[in-house]
């Protein structure tokens, strides 16, 4: 069995812990850290810049997957003390601890700058942080992706476009 270091709890974890730091002092609940991982990576569907992530057609179907993903991740991050569960308006919020920005801010490779400059601009993309304006950003990029499915035949052949 092969694993894939590619959204593993540690890294999934660290980009929530990424994005807890520059919404600071914001708490947010796992729905819009689950959206917001999602802006994060693919930037380029929001009208931002380039998507970390390649620009697959099932794409769409990596929410509901994303979930599960997150919260193993901030599971990691809690354990090391770097963000703190919080009981809010919405359930359970998530908050970066005070050695969070630390942390954050030793990562210095190509990668780690990449991915803070997309943090910061999905959360000025989305200054407000609401989930309903979240949820209603990522249906519209839902309803652009259907239109790519239905562009794709399924030939006797294989896959043709």
């Amino acid at each position: 069995m092969t694993i894939s270091p590619l959204n593993s709890s540690l890294e999934v974890g660290v980009r929530v812990l990424m994005i807890l730091t520059a919404a600071y002092p914001e708490r947010l609940d796992l729905n819009r850290l689950v959206l917001l991982d999602h802006g994060v990576l693919h930037s380029a569907d929001l009208g931002g810049p380039s998507s970390l992530h390649p620009p697959l057609p099932i794409r769409s179907g990596e929410l509901g997957a994303r979930r599960a993903m997150v919260e193993a991740g901030l599971h990691v991050m809690v354990r090391r003390a770097l963000v703190e569960m919080r009981a809010g308006s919405s359930g359970i919020e998530f908050l970066a601890s005070e050695d969070a920005y630390s942390f954050v801010s030793a990562l210095a490779s190509t990668y780690a700058v990449t991915l803070n400059q997309r943090v910061v601009w999905v959360l000025d993309r989305f200054p407000d942080l609401t989930e309903d304006v979240l949820r209603a950003e990522m249906r519209s990029i839902f309803s652009s992706w259907s239109e790519e499915f239905a562009q794709i035949d399924l030939g006797s052949e294989g896959w043709a476009t």
